[in-house]
């Protein structure tokens, strides 16, 4: 069986500890829906009364999610927030240990998630019963429907508008490859996450790797994320950022960071996806928490902060979002991480 990591890892990941639940269990316990299939779900996850997630989004997503489910179904949920890397590796290695904590997992779509439903150790969305799924969007489903995303992220440029100076703000991504801007940029590990691998293809596909290249060479440091990145960007360690995510610096500059964020009409971005563990401890919950995340309210608090965009509102893409093929992107990788000299 193919395991993204081994079981000695969970040791390294064992200080992940819950940091969010649901707070208490006030919900509706008597909630009728008039979908005598939903209906059945909610009676069946109410009787196991909690469930786990595991998420790559911000914590103050997970624990907003938590908090309206307990509010809507008086059903826990406690959550981790983790990156896409973290979370592929604490998972595994749980599962190679036989003891998955999760029920439900929301990522950035990866290697992981399609090895995990093609393993058996992940369920597929179309496979597992979810109530109306059938009306989730099509542009937000992968695969045939095995899983779906329930957050584009598409990314962008940031910058401090106090750091910057007399330099422009880059209007695209090819900008950072300016050699003004050497020493005053900060970047994210490509080897930190498969969806930075897919950034840097589409910035090499339109581009060229000279540019990737150049781009590197201008770095003043490499961070795991883009909320270390942006806290750097922030205390004016470097003035300009890229890729990032809306939704960090804007939370940035609302605890009254000097910072400011725009999307390229030319972007990709992390398309953050779900899936329930084949071995949940509360099944039930985790397939009502599926059908919560992907309702129209639920979809609300994810994408709510500025820059995420749901797959109900799919037409207000970036006008040239790309959607950058995994595989073709884990060709490359070798190529951008030479250029990054990792």
């Amino acid at each position: 069986m193919r395991r993204l990591a081994s079981a000695a890892a969970i040791i390294t990941v064992a200080a992940l500890t819950l940091v969010g639940c649901s707070g208490d269990q006030a919900g509706n316990e008597d909630v009728s829906t008039g979908n005598a299939a939903l209906d059945e779900l909610i009676t069946a996850a109410q009787e196991e009364g909690s469930l786990v997630f595991y998420l790559t989004p911000p914590e103050q997503t997970g624990q907003e999610l938590a908090d309206l489910f307990a509010e809507k179904y008086g059903i826990d949920a406690q959550f981790v927030r983790m990156t896409g890397g973290e979370l592929a590796s604490r998972y595994s290695a749980e599962v190679d240990a036989g003891a998955p904590a999760a029920d439900l997992v929301i990522p950035s779509y990866g290697e992981f998630v399609d090895i995990g439903i093609d393993e058996g150790w992940l369920t597929g969305l179309d496979e597992a019963d979810i109530p109306e799924y059938k009306d989730f969007p099509e542009e937000g489903k992968i695969d045939g429907g095995r899983t779906a995303v329930v957050q584009f992220a598409p990314s962008a440029l940031s910058w401090n508008t106090e750091a910057l100076g007399d330099l422009p703000a880059p209007e695209t991504f090819a900008d950072l490859a300016d050699p003004q801007y050497k020493g005053e940029l900060l970047l994210t590990d490509p080897s930190s996450s498969q969806a930075y691998l897919q950034f840097w293809t589409m910035v090499a596909d339109e581009y060229g790797m000279e540019t990737v290249e150049a781009i590197a060479d201008n770095a003043v440091r490499l961070y795991n994320s883009v909320v270390p990145m942006t806290e750097a960007l922030g205390a004016g360690e470097g003035s300009v950022t890229g890729p990032n995510v809306g939704q960090v610096v804007t939370g940035a500059a609302e605890a009254g960071a000097p910072v400011e964020v725009a999307v390229p009409s030319l972007t990709t971005g992390p398309e953050i996806v779900m899936a329930i563990s084949t071995d949940a401890q509360s099944p039930n919950a985790a397939r009502l928490f599926a059908h919560f995340v992907l309702s129209e309210e639920a979809q609300e608090i994810i994408n709510g902060a500025p820059g995420n965009i749901s797959a109900y509102d799919y037409d207000e893409m970036p006008a040239d979002y790309v959607r950058i093929d995994r595989d073709k992107a884990l060709e490359n990788e070798q190529a951008i991480l030479d250029a990054f000299g990792i």
